[in-house]
């Protein structure tokens, strides 16, 4: 995954780790970045895979933080990393139902915290791309969703009615969602109700995951080449950061 892209303004950032605060009183914990600048920014979830918030996902909020965007990645398994297939399905079990009103209250924060414009985007990957599809689907006030390799079988037969625009992102040698799934999610997006100019963009010679530490040299050019494309796809609906009113200091 590219750390700098001569292309795009790349702006100082800082990150940590914070505390959201859900309707019903709870907490959750989350990794932010956002940029060093007094403006305001547009804002992205961002949801990770089923392994947790990995160091790869962390470099993900930066490149985003980087780029222009205050980002907010909901840690929805409270710290936990899964080493393995087998305690990464574990806590996606132990997650259960509550996934998504965990996004539900990131998405929440990010549409009315004061370092953002109120502009805001979903983007997931594998179950964080589901969740940025129900997001897509669920919330009428997103700008913008953006899914690498989400499983999108629970919500077939609703993306058409989505009032937010996807765009999806697969590897055309995808093991998990094979290509009679992928060409009904694409009859689907051509088909929208509203009218919305929704994206699927299928990678070369690549299959589930481009976004890990093991890539290989042409995984981590598929992962560069989908990064081109969701910048893109959100700089056609997020506004550009804004400068802050001045104070009057009298």
């Amino acid at each position: 995954m590219p750390i700098y892209d001569p292309d795009r303004v790349e702006y100082g950032i800082t990150n940590g780790h914070i505390q959201i605060v859900t309707e019903n009183g709870k907490t959750l914990p989350a990794y932010w970045a956002h940029p060093n600048s007094g403006r305001l920014f547009p804002a992205v979830a961002l949801i990770h895979d089923w392994w947790g918030i990995t160091p790869i996902v962390r470099r993900m909020a930066h490149h985003f933080a980087q780029s222009g965007y205050y980002v907010i990645v909901p840690d929805l398994f409270d710290g936990q990393i899964a080493t393995d297939a087998a305690q990464a399905m574990e806590l996606v079990k132990h997650l259960g139902d509550d996934g998504y009103p965990r996004i539900n209250a990131a998405l929440s924060v990010l549409e009315s915290h004061h370092n953002t414009n109120r502009d805001v985007a979903a983007v997931g990957i594998g179950m964080g791309g589901s969740l940025a599809f129900e997001a897509a689907i669920v919330r009428e006030d997103l700008e913008a969703a953006v899914s690498f390799c989400g499983f999108p079988q629970r919500y077939l037969g609703r993306f058409k009615d989505a009032v937010n625009p996807i765009l999806a992102i697969y590897g055309d040698h995808e093991p998990y969602i094979l290509p009679p799934v992928v060409a009904r999610l694409r009859q689907e997006f051509e088909s929208s109700s509203k009218g919305i100019k929704h994206e699927l963009v299928l990678l070369e010679g690549v299959g589930h995951e481009f976004f890990t530490e093991s890539a290989s040299e042409h995984e981590q050019h598929c992962g560069a080449q989908a990064l081109k494309h969701t910048f893109a796809f959100l700089e056609k609906y997020l506004k550009g950061p804004v400068h802050t009113p001045l104070r009057n200091t009298y």
